[in-house]
């Protein structure tokens, strides 16, 4: 299925788990995927692996750091042309209750989480709104939503101020013929669940309908419709990926 064919996607986050599920499925519909993620031995193993099925950029990126963000973006529009799709995944997840968190800990996650997600939209919009088409997709968190059941407080409030800005900025780029929606994994089988006990694994499980934890490929197929063409009358959506754990 090649319904991509052709368009520029960034993967944010892209060398395990969530982000390297999306980054294969948008490959497998036809898009030139950019992948950036700062554990760069795991993202290289992983383009050497991706480069078979399609054309791959990629690149350490820091996050916290505004100006690779923008040679990122940069070196994307030269190489692969200009950006059709965005997924904002990248998020960090350091698992203290509030009195151990201290000011630094606080502002790195806001930096990745949600501060990244605005530089990365700031700098791909011009393009997008010159050529009057672009898929924006943001992943929050259903602790965006509920604050969280194991979530720290510095990343539930990250993954609801993605939400908010989502929302808004949906209503800024609509006419542009610009799309953004954003995505709220439940318990997802990764590195970030794994860190958790297997109790508290066992707690999302019985209180999903369909018994089981997420699997990344679950928030991949997500984004894959999301990023479609044929999805521009959905914008400023927040979907639900959680196996029912949270319904609203």
């Amino acid at each position: 299925m090649a319904d991509l064919e052709g368009q520029t996607a960034i993967v944010t986050g892209a060398a395990q788990g969530i982000g390297r599920a999306i980054a294969l499925a948008l490959l497998e519909r036809g898009a030139h995927v950019a992948l950036c993620d700062i554990r760069v031995e795991k993202l290289d193993a992983f383009a050497k692996e991706m480069s078979a099925k399609g054309r791959v950029l990629v690149k350490k990126v820091d996050l916290s750091r505004p100006s690779e963000i923008a040679g990122f973006v940069a070196a994307v529009e030269t190489e692969l042309g200009g950006v059709d799709i965005l997924v904002n995944n990248a998020g960090i997840h350091p698992l203290h209750p509030i009195l151990e968190i201290d000011d630094t800990e606080w502002d790195q996650v806001l930096s990745v989480n949600l501060k990244a997600q605005f530089q990365f939209c700031k700098a791909v919009i011009p393009g997008m709104r010159a050529r009057r088409y672009g898929r924006i997709i943001n992943i929050s968190s259903e602790a965006g939503k509920n604050g969280g059941t194991v979530a720290a407080a510095h990343y539930a409030a990250s993954k609801g101020g993605v939400l908010a800005f989502t929302r808004n900025l949906a209503q800024q780029v609509g006419a542009d013929g610009i799309t953004v929606n954003a995505i709220c994994p439940g318990r997802i089988a990764t590195e970030m669940s794994a860190a958790v006990s297997a109790e508290e694994n066992q707690k999302f499980i019985d209180k999903s309908i369909v018994k089981r934890l997420g699997r990344p490929e679950d928030i991949a197929f997500a984004v894959c419709y999301l990023a479609d063409r044929r999805a521009d009358f959905v914008t400023a959506e927040t979907m639900n990926v959680n196996g029912g754990t949270l319904r609203d």
